[in-house]
């Protein structure tokens, strides 16, 4: 007997022998069972996606270069660098977009935004998940506007990518979380 042949006939076996409840019992599923952490963010942000039409990946200078009064140092890339990095271009963006009205009146857009390479050996850079685009940003204006925005951000490398969203991003933001903390997830920039 090859591999599909027994296959089949333990499945044929276990569907005249065994139940739904059965099976469910010995595969250790729970439909009461509390999802981890990261599968309810994955979930929420999921029914989410709609609200965030462009995803963007920007690449970060690993080591930057800052002057103070004893000269000048190098500062390798952390979380709260990262954060500042974020903040920074979140609002040049905004700028882009909306003029002197973002500054004025708080005109802003909705940001998602995600540090990956933190829990792994790559780079570390950014996703960002963006919404409440206007209506008079063409989307062939977008990458220009990132593009602009980029130019007054030294941190950021020149790579970036400008993309549609889908329900795939948001599984794809989210990659990185733990089990139990969504600790790469910047919620104070939503």
């Amino acid at each position: 007997m090859d591999i599909l042949e027994i296959f089949c006939f333990y499945l044929v076996l276990i569907n005249k022998s065994m139940n739904l409840q059965q099976i469910r019992q010995k595969t250790a599923y729970c439909a009461t069972a509390i999802p981890t952490q990261k599968q309810a963010t994955r979930n929420w942000l999921n029914s989410l996606h709609k609200q965030y039409p462009v995803a963007l990946t920007l690449t970060l200078k690993q080591v930057n270069s800052y002057k103070s009064v004893k000269g000048i140092h190098a500062k390798k890339l952390d979380r709260d660098e990262c954060r500042r990095i974020a903040t920074h271009f979140t609002h040049k963006l905004n700028q882009q977009v909306f003029g002197s009205s973002a500054k004025r009146y708080g005109k802003a857009l909705k940001y998602l935004v995600v540090i990956e390479g933190e829990r792994t050996t790559k780079n570390l850079h950014l996703h960002l998940a963006i919404g409440n685009i206007p209506e008079f940003v063409k989307w062939s204006e977008l990458d220009g506007l990132v593009r602009n925005a980029k130019l007054k951000v030294e941190e950021l490398d020149e790579q970036h990518k400008v993309d549609i969203v889908d329900s795939g991003w948001m599984e794809y933001l989210t990659k990185e979380l733990g089990m139990k903390d969504t600790d790469n997830v910047l919620w104070d920039l939503a």
